[in-house]
């Protein structure tokens, strides 16, 4: 006597959950597991404070002995006197963190350009930051920590100063624009907080 034909099916259902039930939850568990690995990953690769402390201090005294003469021997141009000497003045190089509110236009909403440090002037800032063939050779030498600079040119002959351009890799638009006719005038806009 041959089955019913419902209880053929009702064996071929069971047939299909016992076979592949076992796979759909051992997927799962492996979706699962690779999420917390990952996450632990990310957790164990965070700097310890020693790590960040480590870093700061290096970034702070690559800040506080710039090597003008070897970035200048390496681009083979002259940085600008005012370059030069912002690098000098161990303070004003140590600012972080403000923004410039630029004078001018009368807006609803002025523009600020923001600062969040600035970059050592030394061969290894210089071969780490970004440079643009269009512009030929210059250095950033502030950054907003978004992923964009302020660059300042260099030439032949050194300059007293010279504009300072906007590198955006950020996607903002403003790319290669010009922010300050010289960099006096930037350096000398009124301050602000940076804003989060």
């Amino acid at each position: 006597m041959r089955a019913p034909p419902l209880q053929y099916h009702q064996g071929v259902d069971r047939l299909l959950l016992l076979v592949f039930g076992p796979l759909v939850v051992a997927a799962a568990l492996l979706v699962i597991a690779t999420g917390i690995r990952g996450a632990l990953a990310r957790f164990r690769s965070r700097p310890t404070p020693d790590q960040i402390k480590a870093t700061y201090e290096a970034y702070l005294r690559r800040l506080l002995n710039p090597q003008p003469d070897a970035v200048e021997r390496e681009l083979g141009k002259l940085l600008p006197e005012r370059l030069r000497k912002l690098y000098e003045d161990r303070s004003a190089i140590q600012s972080a963190g403000f923004q410039l509110e630029k004078p001018g236009k009368k807006r609803w909403r002025p523009e600020r350009l923001p600062v969040y440090c600035f970059e050592p002037l030394d061969v290894e800032a210089l071969n780490e930051l970004p440079y643009e063939e269009e512009l030929g050779p210059g250095f950033c030498f502030g950054t907003t920590g978004r992923g964009s600079w302020y660059w300042i040119a260099a030439s032949d002959q050194r300059a007293k100063d010279s504009p300072v351009i906007f590198l955006d890799y950020d996607g903002g638009g403003s790319h290669g624009k010009t922010v300050a006719d010289s960099l006096d005038e930037f350096l000398n806009w009124p301050r602000l907080p940076m804003m989060s």
